[in-house]
């Protein structure tokens, strides 16, 4: 790690200093530390937000708020760039950041600090960071020497993390058994690995806003669209977002951040509980494939709509029949903030290949490989052959790219007696098992739910809010689940938005805020009524 030290800040703001040293109201002597992490901050988080400064300039305000300008670290990545006016006295750079070198960088600082007794915990990218919450979590933890304090039930970006300088050494300890990212979550997933051996407070949101997946923060164009709008419906701080968001769901929809894309029409299965044989007639005697340049123009429309997106590879079709599948991958990952699915049956992979796209792909490359059974029998009876070949390819894989290869099982009433000893049995192979509820595609397929997961009171679909699917030919359906049947029998979407080739992307997305807008207004078109999938939530 390279340690680099600036001088003191030199232009903050007063407006959120307090009187004194910067140290919070009614704390007497007591001395807080507080950190910023800036691991992760990107251009977003230095550009003016809302007619004012950046993010990091308001939570650099507001960390002066509860410490002394000599007692603010910041910790900064390759993104970090030193907004102008600003001279920073305690800068931590590196390349390459951990929750380990995180902490061991906060012990470092706390140890020429041996007053203080708290440290204030926040996210560079932040700019609705509320200082009066932090006053009270910083009260509350030290009325109850508490060892970590926190805020629950609100979007991020509202709350700092509070921690005791007494535990601040054995939560080091901790973070070094265990390789965890410095991401948002990442202080509390340290902590989580013994969370029974730690004094916690919290504070708890009135309404809990968490379903809501709102993120108003400055680390992506999409979240940026999200925090502008916010801030222009009258948000500041915590109490606001508690008010305004549950009454404000337009909110909940700007830039898409997943986008499935059929790269194969053909498949190796006609899986029974699949709709797919139900569109093409048998999937095993279709063919066709998305050219390269194709795809192509799709990855590039889609990056000049939102600057991140998960990609997901095949809407429909065995992806491992495209004859240039490692030529796609390359397309994907030479968008530096794009990031890959590749859901497959685990058949008809050439030797080697799988292995070596998920080798150059890293963690930017996931995989689902989908086997619903964990006996023969009962996987021919669902999918068809090749149990073999899948099972055998999962293991692989599993091996190969650990932590990055998730084996699925569709929950139905004809596997639900097999789905404990599948779980078991693949977790001891894998440490990602996903155990996915059954879809019905609003009541077109016959239902084998186990249980009924929907919620009490229903809420605008997240599909349509945030997805996007593409198909062979570049149709884009208003949603992935949204298939009818009609009077001739045949199955198909009931909503076309555009073309990715004719209209574009962007104008497809456009032509989706309609149906968006009528889930708010408590109107389901076409099969959303039946439909129960509007709670789910992809990556």
């Amino acid at each position: 790690m390279n340690d680099s030290i600036f001088m003191v800040f030199s232009s903050v703001a007063p407006s959120l200093l307090r009187a004194g040293d910067g140290r919070a109201d009614n704390e007497g002597d007591m001395r807080t530390i507080a950190i910023i992490n800036a691991t992760g901050a990107n251009e977003f988080a230095f550009e003016p937000f809302a007619d004012g400064p950046g993010s990091f300039n308001r939570v650099l305000e507001l960390m002066c708020s509860v410490a002394s300008p000599d007692d603010v670290l910041v910790l900064a990545g390759p993104g970090f760039r030193n907004p102008d006016g600003v001279v920073l006295r305690n800068v931590v750079e590196s390349g390459e950041w951990s929750m380990r070198s995180l902490l061991d960088a906060a012990v470092t600082f706390a140890a020429d600090r041996h007053d203080a007794d708290a440290v204030v915990y926040g996210h560079a990218d932040s700019p609705f960071l509320d200082g009066e919450m932090a006053g009270r979590l910083l009260a509350l933890h030290r009325r109850y020497r508490a060892e970590y304090t926190y805020a629950d039930g609100y979007p991020p970006g509202f709350s700092v993390e509070i921690l005791s300088t007494r535990a601040l050494p054995n939560i080091a300890r901790l973070a070094s058994a265990n390789d965890i990212p410095a991401d948002r979550d990442g202080l509390f997933a340290v902590i989580q690995k013994d969370i029974n051996s730690y004094d916690i407070e919290t504070e708890l949101s009135p309404v809990d806003l968490r379903a809501y997946r709102f993120s108003p923060l400055c680390d992506t164009r999409r979240n940026m669209v999200s925090a502008r709008r916010l801030w222009e419906a009258g948000v500041r701080n915590a109490a606001d977002v508690v008010r305004v968001l549950p009454e404000r769901l337009d909110l909940l929809r700007n830039l898409p951040a997943f986008l499935w894309v059929q790269i194969a029409g053909g498949c190796l299965q006609s899986c029974s509980y699949c709709p797919y044989p139900l569109m093409t007639g048998d999937p095993r005697k279709v063919d066709g494939f998305m050219p390269v340049a194709s795809f192509e123009s799709i990855m590039a429309q889609a990056e000049a709509l939102c600057d991140d997106l998960v990609v997901d590879l095949s809407l429909w079709g065995e992806p491992s029949l495209h004859p240039e599948f490692p030529e796609l991958v390359d397309r994907v990952l030479a968008r530096p903030r794009f990031t890959l699915i590749v859901e497959t049956s685990g058949l008809g992979w050439k030797p080697g290949l799988a292995e070596r796209v998920a080798a150059s792909g890293g963690s930017r490359v996931q995989w689902i490989v989908s086997l619903d059974e964990s006996e023969e029998t009962g996987y021919h009876a669902l999918r068809g052959d090749g149990y073999a070949e899948a099972v055998d390819f999962a293991g692989r894989l599993a091996a190969a790219a650990p932590g990055r290869v998730h084996i699925q099982a569709v929950r139905m009433t004809s596997n639900e007696e097999r789905l404990e000893s599948f779980y078991r049995g693949w977790k001891k192979i894998s440490e990602k098992v996903i155990i996915q509820k059954f879809d019905s595609f609003a009541g077109l397929l016959p239902d084998q739910s186990v249980a009924d997961l929907t919620p009490l009171v229903r809420y605008p679909c997240r599909h349509l809010a945030r997805d996007m699917a593409v198909l062979l030919d570049g149709s884009v359906p208003s949603c992935k689940h949204c298939l009818v049947r009609g009077a001739d029998g045949s199955v198909n979407y009931a909503k076309i938005l555009g073309n990715a080739f004719d209209g574009g992307l962007a104008r497809a997305w456009e032509a989706g805020e309609q149906w968006y807008q009528a889930h708010i207004d408590g109107e389901y078109p076409g099969p959303c009524e039946a439909c129960d999938e509007y709670h789910t939530f992809n990556a």
